[in-house]
C-alpha cells in the first residue's frame, strides 16, 4: 500500500493506492494519525480510492475509526473515485452516509470547505 498526502485550503487529501487490508492498513492508520496531531482547526479528509484495488472490513474499521476520532470533533470525510468492490463494502456495512461520496476531488474539496448552513425557522 503507498499513500500520498496532500493538503489543499486546511482539507487533508490521501491518495491511497494498493490494497486496503491485513498488515498494510497500519500505515494508513499510522499516516492518518499523524496528519490529525497536525492538525488544529476542525478536521476535513478526502480519501481518493482511485488506485485502490481491494479493500477488506479491517480497511474499512480503520475508517471508520478514523471517523469515530474525528466526528465528536465536527470533523468530516469525504471519499471520491471509489469503485465498485469498496462501494459494495461500504454499502454492506451500512456506513454509505457515513462517508460523503463525490466525483472529483475539487467536488470533495469545495463541500467540506462550504457545508451547508443550517437555517432556523
Amino acid at each position: 500500500m503507498a499513500i500520498i498526502q496532500l493538503e489543499q485550503d486546511g482539507v487533508h487529501i490521501f491518495k491511497l493506492e494498493g490494497r486496503i487490508m491485513g498488515p498494510d492498513i497500519q500505515e494508513l492508520k499510522d499516516t492518518v494519525e499523524k496528519a490529525l496531531s497536525e492538525i488544529s482547526e476542525t478536521p476535513k479528509l478526502v480519501f481518493d480510492f482511485k488506485d485502490v484495488i481491494g479493500m477488506d472490513s479491517s480497511g474499512l474499521g480503520v475508517l471508520m475509526k478514523i471517523y469515530a476520532d474525528i466526528h465528536p470533533l465536527g470533523g468530516t470525510i469525504a471519499v471520491i473515485n471509489v469503485n465498485k468492490h469498496v462501494k459494495n463494502l461500504i454499502v454492506m456495512a451500512r456506513l454509505i452516509t457515513v462517508f460523503r461520496n463525490f466525483e472529483t476531488e475539487e467536488e470533495a474539496v469545495w463541500s467540506l470547505l462550504n457545508p451547508p448552513s443550517e437555517t432556523t425557522p
